[in-house]
């Protein structure tokens, strides 16, 4: 009995066996990915060249300029972008000067040593000590290499991101000071401490015992020589924004020893009202362009326009 029936228990396990491998295997699914041809994952390697406009701004200008609080649209140069990089560099007329005078824009084409940006990353002291750009670390400037480019850069003609050299623009006359005395230059009447209550922006006072006094200014040009700006008018009216039927004092052009030259009116008092606070504006002309330049003008502010002005005492 037992043999009959490790028999058939041997026949039951024959015939799973003989089931399962007649049973036919699923094919695995098609994975739609396996047909991409990925090509050479070797990474390519970086062609732009490193002293290019596009090159400084990738590497340099936006890592250590355009950071928060610095060139990143708060104050010129404006690093941002390449083309606001460019347009805020070459040929951009600089707002701090050295105390020579020595410049006129932050970067001239072909010139580092009249190109403002390569003072500022090279020279500590070029206004204040230890005033070196970037000023992140102060005292620690830019490694040599990165210098390097920048002049390199500046040398080969300072081009924007196509390859073009920038043509040098001619600028407005441009307002550097006034001032404002007796005709013997012996007291000075725009002085702080001859302006009403002593604030800088009141107008100065003139003593009603004058009969004139003298109005000096000085103006720089990036082209024409100062004796040769052209028209050189000062207007002084009662009204802060209204200078149509202003009285017009014609200057003349005066050499002095030291200082250069400038541009000097002789305004007469006569028919000024005493007490009255009279405003000035001053107008000269390169020669380059079709209206006069004022300064201040009419979008100048308010603090600007009274300290370009003055009252006989009473």
């Amino acid at each position: 009995m037992r043999k009959l029936l490790f028999v058939f228990s041997l026949a039951i396990v024959a015939g799973i066996f003989s089931t399962s491998s007649c049973k036919k295997e699923e094919p695995e699914p098609e994975n739609p990915f396996d047909k991409i041809d990925y090509g050479d994952d070797t990474p390519n390697p970086d062609t732009l060249n490193a002293i290019t406009l596009a090159g400084l701004h990738r590497n340099l200008f936006v890592t250590r300029c355009a950071v928060p609080g610095c060139h990143d649209g708060n104050f010129e140069p404006d690093f941002r972008t390449v083309q606001s990089t460019f347009s805020t560099l070459v040929y951009a007329p600089i707002i701090k000067n050295n105390d020579a005078n020595e410049f006129t824009y932050r970067v001239v084409p072909f010139d580092t040593a009249k190109s403002v940006l390569h003072q500022r990353i090279t020279n500590c002291c070029f206004v204040n000590v230890d005033d070196r750009m970037p000023q992140d670390n102060i005292g620690t400037g830019l490694p040599q290499e990165d210098i390097d480019k920048v002049a390199q850069w500046i040398l080969n003609g300072a081009r924007n991101s196509s390859g073009d050299v920038a043509n040098r623009p001619d600028l407005e006359p441009l307002f550097v000071l006034y001032y404002a005395a007796n005709t013997t230059f012996t007291e000075e009447y725009s002085a702080l401490e001859n302006r009403v209550d002593s604030v800088i922006f009141n107008p100065f006072k003139i003593p009603s015992s004058e009969t004139s006094f003298a109005f000096i200014a000085a103006v720089t040009d990036d082209f024409t020589p100062i004796p040769e700006l052209l028209y050189n008018r000062l207007f002084i009216s009662e009204q802060k924004d209204d200078f149509t039927g202003a009285t017009q004092v014609q200057a003349v052009s005066i050499d002095v020893p030291g200082q250069g030259p400038l541009w000097i009116a002789t305004v007469q008092l006569a028919g000024l009202t005493p007490g009255v606070q009279y405003y000035m504006r001053y107008y000269t002309n390169d020669g380059q362009h079709a209206n006069n330049t004022e300064f201040p003008n009419t979008t100048s502010v308010d603090a600007y326009k009274t300290y370009w002005s003055f009252i006989i005492q009473p």
